[in-house]
């Protein structure tokens, strides 16, 4: 007998075979450090709006570059299941428009002033 994920019930790792391959459990510890790394970058993006348009863009870019990484990442290490890896493509695409939204958002703020390029240019 065992609990699992809140609910009881009968041990199945003695007959039944684990949910993951351990090729893909491999895989899926070495993508641990890009999905931390997106999953901090996404929480800092909550509520940033009204913290003002320098914050905003801080997190936007900081969002952009969490799923440059990621993808960089998962570029070079591809899954060993394509529907894994497919459904790890989408979600970081998910974040790189998240990254394009909070971007937009501090461009709408009143009072935004553009990066240090623009500054310059």
């Amino acid at each position: 007998m065992g609990c699992n994920h809140g609910t009881v019930g009968t041990d199945q790792s003695e007959d039944k075979e684990p949910l993951v391959s351990p090729i893909i459990e491999v895989w899926l510890t070495g993508t641990m450090p890009s999905i931390t790394e997106l999953m901090a970058a996404a929480k800092r993006v909550m509520g940033v709006v009204a913290l003002g348009p320098e914050a905003a863009q801080a997190a936007a870019d900081h969002l952009e570059v969490a799923a440059l990484h990621a993808r960089t990442w998962h570029s070079d290490h591809p899954c060993p299941d394509p529907a894994i890896g497919d459904e790890f493509t989408a979600g970081f695409a998910a974040f790189t428009a998240l990254a394009d939204e909070c971007a937009v958002a501090a461009k709408s703020i009143p009072g935004y002033r553009s990066h240090a390029l623009d500054e310059s240019a």
